[in-house]
């Protein structure tokens, strides 16, 4: 059928060098015509009702080579090989022969080869093309056969039979499926799941590319190879000294090796759920009997923020006890009711608490402050309480001294609103003081100054007044009160056995915030960490929220939680292994930050725990590492109190349940300069093994105590407390230098590890116990399923009696094996997957292999002495992503020949979710070669339907046709010449026109070739000022020059085999540009790039670079924004375009001092005064597909801009448009005075997107007219391309649109007849438009400036995503969506003469036509030319359609000639 070409070479010579393309798919869709679109050309044979040709003359010819396709569901190639008989291979004539006689055999295989079955037969379709492919020889290809060529085989597929038996195997299958996560959404539930090593990969169209595939079995490779290199050589050792030894007497580690491989494709949820203790060989990983066990996908910590807050925590309210809940019900059956109907879980227990911990003097927001109000505002039973201290006060865990009261001037102080808001509530009640403390801590960050004491006190009494709690005659009175309070530090109480929280006390909450390690700005809920920034602060509660009234819902179903017990629920959440009793630095990192470094062997280990020879009762073994600077002082004294609290921890336990043992190790931080100190203590700690913790303690001791500058072998002379031996043995150890390798992470000197796992001190270099503990108890999960697992099978009855190096070699083994395993999970490239999923592995080692006829297995048993990338494949038969990853699976299997795993997993019952109507090629050929460059190639097509074809090619690919001389769009055959090209002509031409070729000699070949123009660069863009997308945000893109300062050096690139580029090809000197707007959604933007290096910034000239600046940073992948900490204000950023796979940008952007506030567009900018207005070119917006509207479209261009008075540019969308109309068009438009230029853009990802090109075509029509065009493009006037224009667009151009970004012409309603068709009259229509007309979009003007200024874009692909959900709505898309969302944007309806149609509008209306549009008529189908011969010639015209037609082939007739 074609190939795509694309042109990397020498820019500055421009000379091109084609590279013929892979990795895309062609689909060829039977195309289902509402009306004839044809062009009728004088040689066209096949007519309207001209359908019954005799299919004898056409097909397959004798002396062409046999085809190894399906032909209606049969393969005579693999027929006739089973004829063989003794090995007697059947002559080539007679293969060509049966093959043929088959076609021609009866006229209704031919006119019928896509005949598609009636939906009651189609139910069983997928079952049974499972059925045939398990049946055949090689079932790879059969599965590409079938689901490729599916219009042709499901007539055949619907008549084999499936067994019961059959049926049970594939229902297996598929809930298999299901566990694993392998649902296509969008596909009827069928299953569909492709993995590399566990790792999902993505084969849906659009975000599929075939070089992102290949980049991803080259990182699993990797990643294998970096497994093995760490891993393996540590359990190899651990092995051999353990006595694990063969027949032979080799050492066997691959056992284990084989379980870390297992758990790194486990991922690391379900690798933490292992070492819970749970079944991971289900999807459900919960345990039904924990009670308090968290259900989230990731890690949930809690704080105990309850115990030892008795009288430090002022709590405002009590759901059990306050009167204001005296309705609400206690029943926890009530609960459960309301969870039902998703009611609130509004019953009278304190279910959830909020803690705030605050410093409402610092001005500093907490964000869990609009929380709390807008869930107390929805009746959700929250319990509030408040811990306040000042900053520094929480830091020494004291008060410090406050200045001298001075008449109350002086600055209120914390302490200030602890007594204040404790005599609120005992005075006026809870919900007061929660209004109160609420009101004052938004004042006070909005004020710039501080407020004095007696400020803050009248702020109080002013609050009190306008909520109606006090009397304005009392004011005073309560004001000398409030004074006094804080004044003397104490509350006056009149009756204290009245008094509530009378125990409280400032210096309670100070020592209680030191004690937990809390500061003002973090806040609880039942004890979990909170963001302390607004960022994704709303979507992280909501998580929580939901969680925790799940958890609440299971515990009461459970009988956990009962009407009356426990009597603290808060008190029972805060309990249990993830509970800590204080807070951690370590908690706020959400994935934790891990460190692989180049590791010692166990000489360096220094054992924590007793030894033994029995380590059976081990859970889990911890290697605990110190990085520290020996160059320094400080880390002398680091490395120091490192040993210290090791050995006094080997007294401790590391956790309550679990037998935890450890060992240690102190590594050299990497650095510069490199002392005496640091080279021999680090040869020392490199041999830690040899030598006692104490003994080396004493050393590191001396030299922290002495400063002594001279280490080397003498120096342990001068160390008291070491016997004569060990300083002969240190001093050996130092003269012999052995230095293990150092390491750091972001040029840390100081941090410390536990299996991997990072802590980096941020106030002092030195580490506690607690710190020690708190990283255990993080990867301990983690680290006891690896022990667990590993240990087996390194251990034996043979084990070495070195009991000490027995316990370094297990400790370094797990160790290593865990740092690693955390090193592949923290990868940004490692895809987890969806946790609560069953793993691949497990899921595919279910599955009897020996019995099941669905499960498939190559190259597994291949011998092999390293671990491999291995692919596993679950699918249904009959998808789309199966259609495109049929040649990928023989190309993996048969060539990279990795280990390949399959599970056909047919749908018992299909509906109408099956490509029925789509032929599918995706070329991805690996032997292809020069002399075979790789193509798409349909052959037995059906030769009676009409096809169109599409592209389905990588995001980032503009692809556009370059080549074809038949109709895309409407690929059919004529009964005389045949299906190919040359008989195209010949129909075209007329029989005695085209050449004298014989009609049985013509060349069955249609080639369309097309060619990658350009790549796409797609990005987010973010305000990080607001942590939102700058929607509107002007973004320009410029190719850098060799002249331009370059952030990044590169000097040349080459397109490898691969995909990839390397470094052979100049920079280009051109100066190609390209502009958009940053979308709403997700901040997206997209440009047209190619490779090489190019400069990103704000486009100069807008609003935006007034406002904003460029800075560095990143977004998570959890969605936060992280700017750069040393990140300064830029104007560009320089982006390399390197590969085929474009990957996706971050651009964040900061506003400028001075413009916090300011908008990016102005509500209405002063107008404009063009002098020149008279002549400003009118720009004329249009797109269509196929050939007959190709010539529609060049009639429509000659109208418009022989009726026009002023200059026209004309913009047509390039994606559907063939080759030779560019060219001819561009041709046309210089004879006639205008200009063309084309446009495209990419439908993004992310926007649901249409299956049917027509749809497709009206999307594009309507969702992206903002960033379609240039932004110095102010004004666009679209015209269908079937119409033809009798007036003077300059009037449509000036006109005033009274503030609409748009206009469109309501419908006729003159013509009587045809009102009865006008839907919009009655039903949904009727009542939702209100009275608003509905709209034609034939043709529609649009101030792109207002549309851009008002977001218009935004808001219409809003309503489209939403809407477009139901595949029932938006029946006509480019109409419905203007006209449904005109209450959002409103349209400005155009003069009725702006656009006529003969199916709506009367014939006495026609002679005001400004446009005459060839609209369909609902009553009859008309095709489109004859329609237009009919409709525009009279006098009301000054040229027929069919004069103007005949101008059009002029020009044509003229380019074709300048080209020969």
């Amino acid at each position: 059928m074609g190939f795509i070409l694309y042109e990397e070479g020498n820019f500055d010579s421009r000379v091109a060098f084609p590279t013929v393309m892979q990795g895309y798919g062609v689909r060829l869709d039977i195309r289902n015509v509402e009306y004839k679109a044809f062009d009728d050309g004088p040689g066209d044979k096949m007519k309207e009702g001209d359908m019954a040709a005799d299919w004898n003359d056409v097909g397959h010819h004798p002396e062409q080579p046999a085809r190894n396709e399906y032909l209606g569901g049969v393969n005579l190639h693999t027929i006739l090989e089973r004829l063989q008989v003794d090995n007697t291979k059947p002559l080539v004539s007679d293969l060509n022969a049966l093959q043929t006689g088959a076609i021609r055999s009866h006229s209704f295989q031919l006119g019928s080869e896509s005949i598609i079955p009636p939906a009651w037969q189609r139910r069983s379709l997928s079952m049974q093309a499972a059925r045939l492919i398990v049946s055949s020889p090689d079932p790879l290809q059969a599965l590409k056969g079938v689901s490729q060529n599916l219009p042709s085989v499901a007539h055949s597929l619907s008549t084999i039979m499936v067994d019961e038996s059959f049926e049970v195997l594939a229902e297996n299958a598929t809930k298999l499926a299901t566990k694993v996560g392998a649902v296509t959404v969008g596909w009827g539930d069928a299953a569909f799941g492709f993995y590399v090593n566990a790792r999902e990969v993505n084969i849906e169209r659009p975000s599929f590319n075939v070089f992102q595939l290949l980049k991803i079995l080259r990182e699993e490779d990797l990643t294998l190879r970096k497994l093995e290199d760490n891993v393996r050589p540590a359990l190899k050792k651990a092995a051999l000294v353990l006595g694990r030894k063969d027949m032979k007497g080799n050492s066997v580690e691959w056992p284990a090796l084989q379980s870390v491989r297992k758990m790194m494709d486990m991922g690391a949820q379900k690798v933490i759920e292992l070492g819970k203790g749970r079944d991971v060989s289900s999807s459900n990983v919960s345990n039904e009997n924990d009670g308090l066990e968290e259900k989230q996908e990731t890690q949930t910590y809690r704080i105990d923020v309850g115990r030892g807050g008795k009288n430090a925590v002022l709590y405002l309210n009590d759901i059990e006890k306050d009167p204001e809940y005296r309705s609400w019900p206690t029943s926890m059956q009530e609960l459960l009711y309301r969870a039902q109907f998703g009611g609130a879980p509004t019953v009278r227990r304190n279910l959830f608490t909020m803690m705030l911990v605050v410093d409402p003097a610092s001005g500093n927001p907490n964000p869990a402050i609009d929380a709390i109000a807008q869930l107390l505002n929805a009746q959700f039973p929250l319990r509030v309480g408040v811990l306040i201290v000042n900053e520094d006060d929480a830091a020494k865990g004291q008060l410090s001294e406050l200045p001298p009261w001075d008449n109350g001037d002086r600055p209120f102080h914390a302490k200030d609103s602890f007594l204040l808001l404790k005599h609120i509530t005992n005075t006026y009640g809870g919900m007061v003081a929660i209004s109160c403390l609420l009101q004052n801590l938004h004042e006070v960050s909005q004020m710039d100054e501080s407020y004095s004491a007696k400020e803050f006190v009248d702020a109080h009494t002013s609050l009190l007044v306008q909520m109606g709690v006090l009397q304005q005659t009392h004011v005073s009175k309560v004001q000398n009160e409030f004074l006094n309070i804080l004044k003397t530090g104490e509350e006056s109480v009149k009756d204290e056995s009245k008094s509530k929280n009378k125990d409280l006390s400032y210096e309670s909450a100070v020592r209680f915030a030191k004690e937990k390690l809390i500061r003002p700005g973090m806040s609880f809920f039942n004890g979990i960490p909170l963001p302390t920034t607004a960022a994704n602060f709303e979507s992280k509660i909501n998580t929580i929220l939901q969680n925790e009234q799940s958890m609440i819902f299971d515990l009461a179903m459970k009988g956990v939680i009962k009407d009356h017990t426990p009597k603290s629920i808060y008190a029972t959440l805060l309990s249990g292994e993830k509970c800590f009793k204080q807070y951690h630095p370590l908690l706020d990192e959400s994935t934790g930050k891990y460190l692989l470094a180049p590791r010692s062997d166990e000489s360096s280990l220094m054992l924590v725990s007793p030894q033994t020879s029995d380590y059976s009762n081990v859970d889990a073994f911890f290697v605990v590492e110190a990085v520290v600077d020996l160059d320094d002082p400080t880390g002398i004294e680091a490395a120091s109190s490192f040993l210290t609290v090791i050995i006094s921890s080997a007294r401790d336990s590391w956790h309550d349940s679990t037998v935890v043992t450890l060992a240690a190790r102190v590594v050299v931080s990497a650095g510069d300069s490199v002392s005496s100190t640091s080279q021999a203590m680090g040869s020392l700690f490199c041999d830690a093994s040899l030598f006692d913790v104490e003994d080396l303690k004493t050393v590191v001791n001396h030299i922290k105590a002495t400063k002594d500058v001279e280490v080397n072998a003498n120096l342990f002379d001068r160390v008291e407390g070491l016997s004569k031996s060990v300083r002969r043995k240190m001093a050996e150890v130092v003269t012999a230098g052995r230095q293990c390798p150092s390491t750091t992470v972001n040029d840390e000197k100081y941090l410390y590890t536990a299996n991997g796992r990072v802590y980096v001190p941020s106030e002092s270099p030195l580490i506690t116990l607690e710190d020690i503990k708190m990283l255990i108890n993080l990867e301990l999960d983690k680290t006891v399923a690896v022990s667990k697992s590993i240990l087996p099978n390194l251990t034996s009855n043979s084990a070495t009696n070195d009991k000490s190096l027995a316990g370094r070699v297990i400790h370094h083994a797990i160790g290593t094996s865990v740092a690693t395993l955390n090193d592949a999970f923290s990868s940004a490239t490692k895809s987890e997957g969806a946790s609560s999923a069953l793993s691949t592995d497990l899921a595919f080692s279910q599955i009897d292999k020996e019995a099941n006829p669905l499960y498939f297995s190559w190259n597994g048993d291949v011998a092999t002495e390293n671990l491999q990338v291995e692919v596993s494949v679950i699918l249904d038969p009959l998808t789309e992503p199966t259609q495109r990853v049929a040649p990928l699976l023989l190309a993996i299997r048969d060539v990279l020949k990795l280990p390949l795993r399959l599970i056909i997993a047919p749908r018992h019952v299909v509906d109408n979710d099956v490509p029925l109507s789509s032929y599918y090629r995706f070329v991805a050929d690996p032997l292809a070669s020069a002399s075979n460059p790789p193509k798409a190639k349909f052959e037995n097509l059906p030769t009676n339907h009409l096809l169109t074809l599409r592209m389905d090619v990588p995001e980032p690919w503009d692809v556009q046709q370059a080549y074809g001389i038949q109709d895309a769009d409407n690929l059919r055959c004529d009964a005389q010449f045949g299906c190919g090209d040359e008989g195209y002509i010949l129909a075209r031409d007329g029989s005695g026109h085209g050449g004298s070729k014989p009609t049985k000699d013509l060349v069955e070949l249609t080639q369309i070739d097309y060619s990658l123009k350009s790549l796409l660069l797609f990005g987010q863009c973010y305000d990080v000022s607001k942590n939102t997308p700058p929607n509107g945000l002007q973004l320009a893109l410029d190719r850098m020059s060799l002249g331009d300062s370059l952030e990044t050096k590169v000097d040349e690139f080459t397109v490898e085999a691969d995909g990839s580029i390397g470094s052979n090809a100049n920079i280009s000197k051109s100066t190609d540009h390209a502009d958009t707007l940053v979308m709403k959604t997700a901040g997206y933007f997209q440009l047209r790039s190619d490779p090489g290096v190019w400069s990103l910034r704000i486009e100069e000239k807008s609003r935006g670079s007034e406002i904003y600046h460029l800075v560095d940073g990143i977004v998570t992948s959890s969605g936060q924004i992280s700017p750069a900490k040393t990140s300064i204000a830029r104007k560009s950023k320089t982006l390399v375009v390197k590969d085929f796979t474009s990957p996706f940008r971050v651009l964040l952007v900061k506003r400028k001092k001075g413009f916090e506030k300011a908008k990016l567009y102005l509500d209405e900018p002063e107008p404009k005064v063009d002098e020149n207005s008279s002549n400003e070119t009118v720009h004329v917006f249009s797109l269509a597909t196929g050939h007959a509207y190709e010539r529609l479209l060049k009639i429509m261009m000659l109208s418009v801009t022989k009726r026009t008075s002023s200059p026209v540019k004309f913009w047509l969308f390039e994606n559907f448009l063939s080759p030779s109309f560019k060219s001819s068009a561009t041709f046309m438009a210089e004879q006639i005075g205008c200009e063309v230029e084309f446009v495209t853009y990419k439908w993004p990802e992310w926007l649901r997107g249409q299956s049917e090109k027509q749809r497709i075509i009206w999307g594009y029509k309507i969702l992206f007219l903002d960033v379609l065009f240039p932004l110095d493009v102010k004004k666009i006037i679209y015209v269908d391309a079937d119409q033809v224009v009798r007036g003077d667009l300059t009037e449509l151009w000036n006109l005033d649109l009274n503030g609409a970004p748009y206009g469109y012409t309501p419908f006729c309603d003159s013509r009587e007849e045809t009102l009865g068709y006008q839907f919009w009259r009655t039903g949904f229509w009727q009542t939702h438009l209100r009275g608003k007309p509905y709209h034609i979009s034939a043709l529609y003007v649009v101030d792109l400036e207002r549309f851009r200024r008002e977001l218009v874009g935004d808001k219409l692909r809003a309503i489209y995503q939403q809407l477009s959900a139901d595949p029932n709505s938006l029946a006509n898309l480019d109409q419905d969506l203007p006209n449904y969302a005109q209450h959002d944007v409103r349209i400005f309806s155009l003069p009725q003469k702006w656009l006529w149609c003969e199916s709506w509008c009367s014939d006495e209306t026609k002679a005001d036509a400004m446009t005459i549009d060839l609209c369909n008529n609902p009553e009859h189908k008309e095709a489109k030319i004859t329609m237009a011969k009919r409709i525009i010639s009279g006098d009301l015209f000054e040229e027929s359609w069919e004069e103007l037609d005949e101008m059009v082939k002029n020009f044509d007739e003229d380019f074709n000639n300048r080209l020969r």
